[in-house]
């Protein structure tokens, strides 16, 4: 017999949290497996700027993005309380921003940076599952999450195309918006970004807080964000993963996910709403804070080469160089 919609509207409880044993069990595997993914990578082939075909980064960067994933199961099965989830997020967090802001000392430390990267790598993803997860707990319907999604694709947008995480130094705290693995390629930054991580584990908690299916959900964002990653590939251009993701997460949740029309039309006029203001933001701080332009050199040098006599289309003769200075108009 059918189940009265009542009682499949009505949410089941939730177990109670897991002991203290547990939790630190299921902290130090993901933390454990993040390093070992890590050191399988990065230790083989140091991280520099542009290492390896484009092909080599992506399937990393895909591979972060399921790594995140097992993170977000190992931490969300263990059904921690709101305030440990706070206070874990910000302790790494904290030590996410400490490890960022330090320069590295000036010496013949070789393994000094891998194991900063990893102990960067290894808050950011703890941090952005436990916010995430924390967050998720503030939903309390199919409509809060159609409005995080189309929110999270318009700050997505703006962050990519304003390129924050690129345009700031090496130690600044917005460069936590970028992880460090895996390598970029010169402008190209491959790694996924923080804010992938957030909304991934916020889209799996909702998705067990709602009973929708937990692996369509999860194979939807994975499908998502691999289709931007191979548009990123083929143009070159790190394209928008969220807008994507959440396409994907839509498509999982579609059986039981419903919304009427007026949630709808509000979670859109939220996202426009967000967007124009970071474009405000960001015109309010090129005003204040203006990109200095350099100026052009008065005069410019060109070298000419001249080449006597060609036979079986190779030079013969004497190749003579020139020097020649020119005033650009």
């Amino acid at each position: 017999p059918r189940m009265p919609s009542a009682v499949r509207e009505r949410p089941f409880p939730d177990p109670p949290p897991a002991c203290a044993a547990e939790v630190a069990g299921r902290s130090a595997l993901a933390l454990g497996l993040v390093a070992l993914t890590y050191a399988l990578t990065a230790i083989h082939d140091p991280p520099t700027e542009g290492a390896g075909p484009l092909e080599t980064i992506m399937l990393p960067r895909i591979g972060a993005f399921i790594l995140t994933a097992a993170v977000a199961g190992l931490v969300q099965g263990a059904r921690l309380r709101g305030w440990v989830l706070a206070a874990g997020g910000g302790l790494a967090l904290a030590v996410a921003l400490l490890v960022q802001t330090t320069p590295l000392p000036q010496g013949p430390l070789a393994p000094l940076p891998l194991a900063r990267d990893m102990t960067l790598l290894e808050s950011s993803v703890l941090a952005a599952v436990l916010g995430g997860t924390l967050l998720a707990r503030g939903l309390s319907g199919p409509a809060h999450l159609l409005a995080v999604v189309l929110c999270a694709s318009a700050g997505d947008a703006w962050m990519n195309l304003a390129q924050v995480p690129e345009s700031v130094g090496e130690t600044h705290p917005l460069k936590l918006l970028r992880l460090v693995w895996p390598p970029g390629a010169g402008q190209f930054g491959a790694a996924p970004s923080l804010v992938d991580m957030l909304f991934l584990s916020l889209y799996l908690e909702a998705a067990r807080r709602f009973r929708f299916h937990v692996t369509s959900v999860l194979l939807g964002a994975l499908a998502g964000y691999a289709t931007a990653s191979l548009l990123s590939l083929a143009t070159l251009k790190v394209m928008l993963a969220l807008p994507l993701v959440g396409l994907g997460v839509l498509l999982g949740a579609w059986p039981e996910f419903r919304c009427t029309g007026r949630e709808v039309l509000a979670a859109f006029a939220l996202a426009v709403a967000l967007f124009l203001a970071l474009k405000g933001l960001s015109y309010v701080r090129q005003e204040l804070h203006p990109e200095p332009v350099p100026r052009p050199l008065p005069f410019q040098l060109k070298l000419v080469a001249q080449a006597n006599g060609a036979r079986h289309g190779a030079w013969s003769g004497e190749r003579r160089g020139a020097w020649r200075v020119e005033r650009r108009e």
